[in-house]
């Protein structure tokens, strides 16, 4: 499809593309279009097909929507990171909040069980993974920065707003001693992230570092200070990471509590984000045995244990659940958390294992936690507490629970990931 077509765009998409009827789509009958808006009729060119419809590059806004504002990064038409800065106010909100909503929708519950979403600051992101990639031609130089939208080309950015200003200050630097160290044809994914004592840095690449490389990135370390450089081979476990710098660990505070963070562990994206979450959990569970299921490093593990719980924390990474027990050693409350490294999709805890368990807090990775969920389901525990970054599997997981007998009180909706189609939420269920 090739016709330049004039359409008027319906709703906003869980990727924050406007959607259009396409005329004479028959089974495509959809368009989606990145940058624009319910209510405006737009010029557009359909391209690829996209799911039940195509993809289509926006050629002009005929009709702007009222709630049209200018973006205020120079990046947004290029950068894959953020699709939703053109929209403004309380509609981006009400936006944010209906991810939610239409997704437990889709299963039966209520609308009004969903609160108003929660904001963060636009500048919060304490993390990033930019993508370094130089072409085999001779000579060629190394681009450095994000992807663009839906492909592998690199946005070299000038400025980020979702990033803390510290995070961005070091993306030149980053992209200077990259230049003469990634190899003709390339690519390594550089995950940063600004922790408490210093910058770390984690780059995958499908090859070794060298020593040129190794050594560059030493030295680099040294002159800016970073806690730590490491090297992970693409393909390889976590547990096969490489050191190549380290002046110090990097430790983070979670509700107050220093944590030595583990090479590649998971993190929520935002330190405010992270509070906010802490405390909806904290102030949800009851009682004073409760279990945290992929706990990670101890977000809601940690701040429930200094709060007198005794806490059962599981989780599949090793590394992570050593740094929850020296933590809360350290803290002084050890004696409230026991931990047990254990796969929860290959091999969910059964109903049994929550046999004097009161609260149950679980927050999966996107694809949630449907095997885990059926044995929760059938659990005794009188609360549950549900942490998701993807409101269509919570809502599956959700379903299950109700079936179970669980009463879903509310859902709590939180911006963690600003002018993205991602949202974070705490859902709260009792029995």
């Amino acid at each position: 499809m090739t016709d330049e077509l004039t359409v008027e765009v319906t709703t906003l998409g869980p990727r924050g593309d406007g959607i259009a009827k396409n005329p004479g789509g028959g089974a495509r009958g959809r368009l989606y279009i990145a940058g624009a808006l319910p209510g405006e009729q737009v010029r557009v060119r359909p391209g690829n097909p996209r799911g039940d419809g195509f993809a289509a590059k926006l050629l002009e806004i005929v009709e702007p929507s009222p709630d049209r504002i200018e973006a205020p990064c120079r990046h947004f038409a290029t950068c894959g990171g953020c699709s939703v800065q053109h929209l403004g106010g309380d509609a981006y909100r009400d936006w944010k909040r209906d991810l939610v909503v239409a997704a437990i929708k889709r299963v039966g519950f209520e609308p009004d069980l969903v609160a108003p979403l929660v904001p963060t600051v636009n500048d919060g992101r304490r993390r990033a993974t930019f993508a370094a990639f130089r072409p085999r031609a001779k000579d060629s130089k190394t681009f450095f920065g994000f992807h663009t939208r839906a492909s592998r080309h690199v946005v070299e950015m000038e400025e980020c707003l979702i990033l803390r200003p510290e995070l961005m200050a070091l993306v030149p630097k980053l992209r200077h001693v990259l230049a003469d160290l990634v190899p003709p044809g390339a690519r390594w994914d550089v995950a940063v992230t600004l922790a408490d004592n210093g910058f770390d840095v984690l780059i995958e690449a499908a090859h070794e570092p060298g020593p040129d490389a190794s050594m560059g990135l030493a030295m680099f370390a040294e002159e800016q200070g970073l806690a730590r450089v490491a090297w992970q081979l693409e393909g390889s476990e976590r547990d096969q990471i490489e050191p190549i710098a380290l002046r110090q660990s990097p430790v983070l505070e979670l509700s107050g509590i220093p944590v030595e963070i583990p090479p590649g562990v998971f993190l929520q994206a935002s330190a405010e984000a992270e509070q906010i979450l802490a405390k909806l959990v904290v102030e949800a569970a009851e009682g004073t045995r409760v279990a945290d299921l992929y706990c990670g490093v101890g977000t809601f593990a940690l701040p429930l244990a200094a709060a007198g719980a005794k806490v059962m924390a599981v989780d599949g990474d090793a590394a992570a659940l050593g740094a929850l027990a020296r933590a809360a050693g350290t803290a002084g409350f050890g004696g409230n958390v026991t931990t047990e490294t254990r796969d929860l999709v290959r091999r969910p805890l059964a109903a049994a294992d929550f046999k004097r368990i009161e609260t149950i807090v679980f927050d999966p990775p996107r694809a949630g936690a449907p095997a885990q969920a059926e044995e929760i389901a059938r659990s005794g525990a009188a609360r549950i507490v549900a942490v998701s970054c993807n409101p269509a599997t919570f809502a599956r997981d959700a379903l299950t629970l109700s079936e179970g007998g669980y009463t879903l009180e509310r859902i709590t909706p939180v911006d963690q990931f600003v002018w993205s189609g991602h949202v974070e939420l705490v859902a709260v269920f009792s029995k």
